[in-house]
């Protein structure tokens, strides 16, 4: 049960005004009153609310960070998590299903001021519309990251087109004549709302596909898609053989969305006697989330994006607008590859 001021000021035998003086530090009390009254205080165990404090100190020294799964990019979270303790404020992670309400109820994050900023981490259009209508008084301090939306200002994900473009170059430089480009989600469009706060479709299926075939077809490479469907039905060994289609007899090389795909596409393939670099190329453009892919396959050619590093960028760039009021330009990280050996 939550202790008042009004329980204070009884147990002390003051008046409820001396306590308030007393713990906001006023100096409209005595100096023997007020340490029987945080004596008492401390005693029934009181704590003001975030409200209060946010009133008496104008800050509530807290961040705010919404993610779909408390599991997921813990390497975005501890970079956050570094900066932000280095700068004296701690972080209140939440789901967005327990934050973004869709009834009446609003949460507690959002009733009192509970943090002074607010970074947002793979949010999908429809976590963006919720965001923006129900946190509209913290919109010049919060910092998209990794997510669909992309304005001006306040948002740092990776530039999943540079990304593709730069692969595709690589694998042109490399002799190659055919690209296969294998994906999670063929033909769906970014950002699709499959239901609030689900994480949808990251866009970055999007934004890698159009920018390969795009770059692809500039250097007069002949570009196929197709999807793994890992999530329903994978295709079999058989029938990715049948899209690689190897007795044309020229070079061709899997550009696979992610490490996942990639591992998948290998491991398929291995199972008829094929191998890569010697009868395909593989280049994979995105490395496994969790854990280091040079631990788990240091062969494999890769880009690498260093989400710890993308986690410290998102908060200095709320704590610039926190506590300078300033608003920082977004920033996109661009391709970082390492070659490995199998293309």
């Amino acid at each position: 049960m939550s202790v008042s001021q009004y329980d204070i000021a009884k147990a002390a035998g003051v008046s409820q005004r001396a306590v308030s003086f007393a713990l906001n530090g006023k100096p409209n009390v005595s100096k023997e009153k007020r340490e029987k009254i945080i004596r008492v205080a401390q005693k029934m165990g009181y704590r003001p609310s975030a409200s209060a404090r946010a009133m008496q100190r104008r800050s509530t020294g807290a961040i705010g960070v919404l993610v779909q799964h408390y599991t997921s990019e813990e390497a975005m979270l501890e970079g956050i998590n570094r900066v932000l303790q280095q700068a004296g404020y701690h972080t209140i992670i939440e789901q967005y299903g327990g934050v973004l309400k869709l009834d009446a109820n609003k949460s507690r994050l959002l009733l009192e001021r509970v943090v002074d900023g607010l970074i947002i981490i793979n949010a999908d259009e429809s976590v963006t519309d919720l965001v923006h209508t129900q946190f509209e008084n913290l919109a010049s301090q919060m910092v998209w990251l990794e997510c669909a939306h992309f304005g001006t200002s306040g948002c740092v994900r990776r530039d999943e087109t540079g990304v593709a473009k730069h692969a595709v170059e690589q694998l042109s430089e490399k002799g190659y004549d055919r690209i296969l480009y294998i994906e999670r989600h063929a033909g769906l469009e970014s950002g699709r709302k499959q239901f609030p706060y689900s994480g949808g479709i990251h866009y970055s299926c999007l934004d890698r596909h159009i920018a390969a075939q795009q770059m692809a077809e500039k250097l007069g490479i002949e570009f196929n898609c197709i999807d793994s469907m890992l999530r329903l039905e994978p295709l079999t060994s058989e029938q990715l053989a049948e899209h690689l289609d190897l007795n044309r007899g020229d070079r061709v090389a899997i550009l696979a969305y992610d490490f996942w795909v990639a591992e998948w596409a290998n491991r398929r393939l291995l199972r008829l006697g094929l191998d890569c670099p010697r009868d395909y190329g593989l280049l994979c453009l995105d490395e496994h989330r969790q854990f280091k892919t040079a631990n788990i396959w240091p062969e494999l050619s890769r880009y690498t994006f260093d989400r710890l590093a993308a986690g410290q960028q998102a908060a200095q760039m709320l704590l610039s607008m926190v506590n300078e009021k300033s608003q920082i330009a977004s920033h996109c990280v661009g391709p970082d590859l390492i070659l490995g050996q199998t293309f």
